[in-house]
């Protein structure tokens, strides 16, 4: 079955520090299952990079090969624009993030389960029914 990952898992599948048994299990789920992330996604991806980066926690070098590596792998990056409407209202309701309730829109929109480390994300998913993964 398909679904949805916030930045926080993706990152634990190319950042050896941020990896957990679900983040590991999640990986191997991807490797035969179709995984979605909005629009959003790349640059929050690169930007937590590049903060690793400025913070000495990864190198250049290190940052290429991972972004090569999440190149290879088939996220599907949601291409449909988000009534900016819905987004505030979920922001509102869920007190996230509007970053954060992008990942949420999208698996509402698609009725998909949701992939997330993020507490307060998961916490928001279940309010509005929408299942974890």
């Amino acid at each position: 079955m398909a679904f949805v990952i916030d930045n926080s898992v993706a990152l634990a599948w190319f950042v050896r520090t941020q990896a957990t048994p679900y983040t590991k299990q999640l990986l191997l789920r991807a490797k035969r299952e179709i995984v979605h992330a909005p629009n959003i996604w790349p640059s929050e991806f690169i930007n937590t990079l590049w903060v690793m980066q400025k913070r000495d926690l990864l190198r250049a070098h290190e940052i290429d090969a991972i972004v090569a590596r999440a190149g290879r792998l088939a996220i599907i990056v949601d291409s449909e624009p988000v009534a900016m409407p819905l987004l505030l209202g979920l922001v509102r309701h869920s007190m996230l993030s509007s970053y954060d309730a992008s990942y949420l829109e999208l698996a509402m929109r698609r009725g998909l389960p949701l992939a997330t480390r993020d507490v307060s994300l998961a916490r928001a998913a279940r309010a509005v029914g929408v299942l974890l993964k």
